[in-house]
């Protein structure tokens, strides 16, 4: 088994927030980041974190959801975004691996010819899957996000499940984890899952389960935030 070995995450193509900016189409893809660690396989300290030793780049091309209701005289836009996937991992600092999880692009705009030659490269979105919301997908994150300095090396990232925006939530789950810190203290964080998910299907939907009532997946979630009751 490895000491350090990356794990398949389901990503915005655009930043790990997982938002989509104004005027793109929104886009999730699955790939492999560098967050888990085995015990022993790095040192305390500045350069604990799991990082990517090996990268391959990952090239998606969306056009601007404006450009149907534009003028059809004036110019169309396309844009490039580069989504880094981790095939090998070390150790190192967190601001190195900051910098491998997307590429950054000072201007991404493509012309229309080179997003029609490459659009068909494109890895699947998959909001276009049929039944991608019949389940929650997996995300990572720092257990602890202002204090994760001072975690141990294999709790530095917790795995959480997460709906994906645009499914509706039906269930999820708050659980205490228990977090090891370097001073050998124990530190319980309370991590929310999305346990089950369903399509959404029209703007009065939700589900009713219990005594909880869910509506659409936000956006963007803290899962370490309290889960509804």
């Amino acid at each position: 088994m490895y000491a350090l070995r990356p794990e398949k995450e389901v990503v915005s193509i655009y930043n790990d927030d997982f938002t989509t900016p104004p005027s793109r189409p929104p886009y999730f893809i699955e790939v492999y980041r560098c967050v888990k660690v085995e015990l022993g396989g790095c040192f305390n300290g500045p350069n604990a974190y799991p990082v990517p030793k090996k990268v391959e780049e990952i090239e998606i091309l969306v056009p601007d959801i404006t450009n149907k209701v534009r003028d059809p005289s004036s110019k169309k836009n396309f844009y490039k975004y580069v989504v880094y996937n981790h095939t090998a991992c070390t150790c190192g600092r967190l601001e190195y691996r900051t910098r491998k999880l997307y590429k950054t692009i000072t201007n991404n705009e493509v012309s229309e010819a080179y997003f029609n030659i490459g659009y068909s490269k494109n890895p699947v979105n998959l909001l276009r899957v049929c039944d991608v919301c019949n389940n929650p997908q997996p995300r990572y994150q720092l257990a602890i996000t202002q204090w994760h300095i001072y975690v141990i090396p294999p709790h530095k990232y917790l795995g959480y499940q997460l709906c994906l925006p645009g499914c509706i939530v039906i269930k999820n789950s708050s659980s205490k984890v228990k977090i090891w810190l370097m001073s050998d203290k124990v530190k319980l964080v309370t991590l929310t899952n999305d346990i089950s998910c369903k399509a959404y299907d029209g703007p009065f939907s939700s589900v009713q389960y219990g005594a909880s009532n869910f509506s659409l997946a936000r956006v963007k979630r803290d899962p370490f935030s309290r889960s509804k009751k």
